[in-house]
């Protein structure tokens, strides 16, 4: 931002608001994503084995279309955002994935230790 956009001065105030923004999206999903791996514990349970696969696929693949996102919408006039907007979308789902695996109760949903 330093070196190419001159530290944002003439930019106008919304869309310096979504260049910034969009770095705290990358970094949110990333310690989101640091978070998950230090604390998930995979079930034995088939069913539940998948969700939680499935909720940490969705949840790295709305990373990588955040960042994605980033470098391509940016740099645009539009203030549209569909990328940036689908991968919350897609975080969002993912972690209501695991939340909801996470209310079903231990008794039922032995993990296995890594």
């Amino acid at each position: 931002m330093d070196k190419n956009f001159n530290q944002l001065k003439d930019m106008e105030l919304l869309n310096r608001g979504l260049f910034r923004a969009g770095h705290l999206c990358i970094l949110i999903f990333g310690i989101l994503i640091v978070a998950l791996g230090a604390h998930l514990k995979l079930s034995k349970t088939t069913w539940i084995n998948l969700a939680q696969k499935l909720g940490s696929l969705v949840i790295f693949g709305a990373t990588i279309l955040v960042i994605y996102g980033f470098i391509t919408e940016l740099l645009t006039n539009n203030n549209e955002r569909p990328l940036t907007r689908f991968s919350l979308y897609l975080i969002l789902f993912g972690v209501s994935t695991h939340g909801l695996i996470s209310l079903v109760p231990n008794s039922k949903n032995p993990h296995i230790d890594l």
